[in-house]
C-alpha cells in the first residue's frame, strides 16, 4: 500500500499558479453556444474542433443597443485527416484566426476562420464598418494589405 506524502506532490509556486489562472481565464469565451458554433464551424471546414483549443476570445465591436455583436479569436486546431496514407503521417498543427459575428435578434451567429491574421483584418474591416469598436481593436483596423493595389 503506497500512501501519497504531502512532500511527494508537485509543488507550484503561487506566481505560476496565478499565470495559469489568468491565461484560462483570458482563454475563456463565457458564451457556450457561441463556442459550439465555432467548433461545428471548425469542423465543417474539415478540422477537428471538438478538440480546438481557443484562445483569446474577445468582444470587439458592438451595434447599439447590443443587438450585433462581433468576436474575435485565435484556435489552434489539427487538421482532419481524409485517407489513409496521412493517417500514418503526424498530425498537422495549425493556427487559425477566427471572428464571430452574433446577431442577436435574429438568433444567428456567422464563423469564419483564416490561416493569416491580415485576412481577418480585411473581414473585421468590413463587418465592423458602423459599429462601435472596442478598445484593444486598433491591431484588428489596420489593414494593410501584402497587394499594395488592394490598398
Amino acid at each position: 500500500m503506497t500512501s501519497t506524502s504531502p512532500t511527494s506532490r508537485k509543488h507550484v509556486s503561487i506566481k505560476d499558479w496565478l499565470k495559469h489562472l489568468h491565461q484560462r481565464w483570458s482563454d475563456w469565451s463565457g458564451d457556450h453556444e457561441m463556442e459550439l458554433a465555432i467548433r461545428r464551424h471548425l469542423v465543417a471546414e474539415g478540422y477537428y474542433g471538438n478538440s480546438a483549443k481557443l484562445r483569446g476570445v474577445r468582444l470587439v465591436a458592438v451595434e447599439r443597443p447590443g443587438w450585433q455583436q462581433i468576436f474575435r479569436f485565435e484556435a489552434d486546431v489539427r487538421a482532419a485527416q481524409e485517407d489513409e496514407e496521412s493517417v500514418n503521417s503526424p498530425p498537422v498543427q495549425l493556427t487559425l484566426y477566427g471572428l464571430v459575428r452574433d446577431d442577436i435578434r435574429h438568433k444567428i451567429q456567422t464563423v469564419r476562420v483564416f490561416h493569416e491574421e491580415s485576412e481577418r483584418r480585411i473581414l473585421f474591416a468590413r463587418w465592423s464598418d458602423g459599429l462601435i469598436c472596442l478598445r484593444g481593436t486598433h491591431t484588428l483596423l489596420e489593414v494593410k494589405s501584402s497587394n499594395p493595389s488592394e490598398t
